[in-house]
């Protein structure tokens, strides 16, 4: 008996291989995760005991209850400008991982290429894999990584089908311009690709930065498919809820390929999200002002280490830095940080190629223990310089 081809050519995600070891350890400080450290708002979550107090536990509908969507479509018209249709083009799913598998399933078949713009989060690589297709890493620049058209343009080949966007990124900060992601826009247009933009991260935006959406742009709806989730800016990773918005033909084959994962999501979990929509939005901006003041505070720390270099991010809660002066080998670097001084990250091999010689640190943790786990880390880097004790020893996590 064997297993499938496609679950062979999957390997586990590096990401969750640090976090196994990670919660084997104790005392670790955690600039690993990926997820909010507030809690879910006590709004959110009286409405989903109300809702399941209600009855409101059992089979719903496959893309979502109807005023759930009825909300969306509103919180895109106001926040993203996009119009759509919540009766035919918004699909209710599992988090932003439901709506991303569903949709790169609904479009990629056997052999189609899709572009990955690198640093990138692991999972497109998956998701693509399991659906038949091939990801083709698309190698972006430090230190900002801006979109670069030109080497979009030159990768797209007989077979591209997609490409694949995340603003603002995991794990780089980096929030692309309106006339970037226009450029973009209007070349897959001409070469007639999809453009999947992963949004998660909207509404975690700092300084004078702007979210944009390619889905905006009305030439650019028909082959723009954009996810959303509550996990991010509600503080709702638990609760696996997201959305995805694209075309009515495209719409209907995500909404089949999600009801063969879980037929629906709980119309509790549906409602308590609900709330989360249209009540005042305080809460978010309260977070993102934290989150603000942690980046500045990891960012100047960062940028006292010697022969590391730091971007200030423009969204996201994650810094990006650059060790590579120090130790090229980010795997190796991340292994002695966890077992020698206690603190976790994550190698920017993770993300790709282009992301080697960094490491992500997450800001979504105290400020006491950023500023702790960053003074262990310069700490460490000036014993390992002073006792001239070789820190670039290949490792594996």
């Amino acid at each position: 008996m064997k297993l499938s081809r496609r679950a062979l050519t999957i390997k586990p995600s590096p990401i969750r291989k640090l976090i196994d070891t990670v919660e084997s350890l104790e005392n670790v400080l955690k600039l690993h995760v990926g997820e909010p450290d507030f809690d879910t708002p006590r709004s959110i979550k009286e409405a989903a005991k109300k809702a399941f107090d209600e009855g409101y536990t059992h089979y719903t509908f496959t893309a979502g209850i109807p005023k759930l969507r009825e909300a969306i479509a509103e919180k895109l018209k106001q926040d993203n400008r996009i119009d759509a249709d919540p009766e035919n083009e918004i699909t209710v799913t599992a988090g932003g991982y439901g709506a991303l598998f569903s949709a790169i399933h609904a479009v990629i078949d056997e052999g189609d290429e899709v572009l990955i713009p690198e640093p990138a989060w692991p999972a497109y690589k998956g998701f693509v894999k399991l659906a038949g297709g091939n990801p083709i890493p698309l190698p972006l620049s430090p230190p900002e990584y801006r979109l670069n058209i030109k080497l979009v343009e030159e990768r797209i080949g007989e077979r591209t089908k997609m490409i694949i966007i995340n603003t603002p990124n995991n794990p780089t900060g980096t929030v692309y311009g309106e006339e970037e992601l226009r450029k973009l826009a209007y070349l897959a247009l001409k070469k007639g690709i999809y453009i999947l933009s992963d949004e998660v991260y909207e509404k975690i935006i700092f300084d004078d930065a702007k979210h944009f959406s390619i889905a905006s742009i009305p030439e650019a709806r028909n082959n723009t498919i954009s996810v959303y989730s509550f996990s991010k800016t509600y503080a709702m990773t638990g609760w696996r809820i997201g959305y995805v918005v694209a075309p009515e033909e495209v719409t209907s084959a995500i909404r089949t390929i999600h009801s063969y994962m879980i037929s629906c999501v709980s119309p509790a979990i549906q409602l308590a999200a609900l709330k989360a929509l249209t009540e005042p939005q305080d809460y978010v901006d309260y977070m993102v002002n934290e989150y603000r003041e942690r980046r500045d505070i990891a960012f100047n720390l960062l940028n006292e280490i010697p022969d590391v270099e730091c971007v200030k991010p423009k969204g996201t809660f994650y810094l990006f830095p650059d060790f590579s002066r120090i130790e090229r080998n980010s795997l190796s670097l991340a292994e002695k940080l966890l077992n020698e001084v206690k603190v976790s990250t994550i190698p920017g091999a993770a993300f790709g190629e282009a992301g080697e010689g960094h490491l992500r640190i997450s800001i979504a943790a105290s400020r006491e223990t950023i500023m702790e786990a960053i003074n262990r880390i310069k700490k460490f880097i000036s014993n390992s310089s002073s006792s001239k004790s070789p820190i670039n020893k290949p490792g594996e996590l």
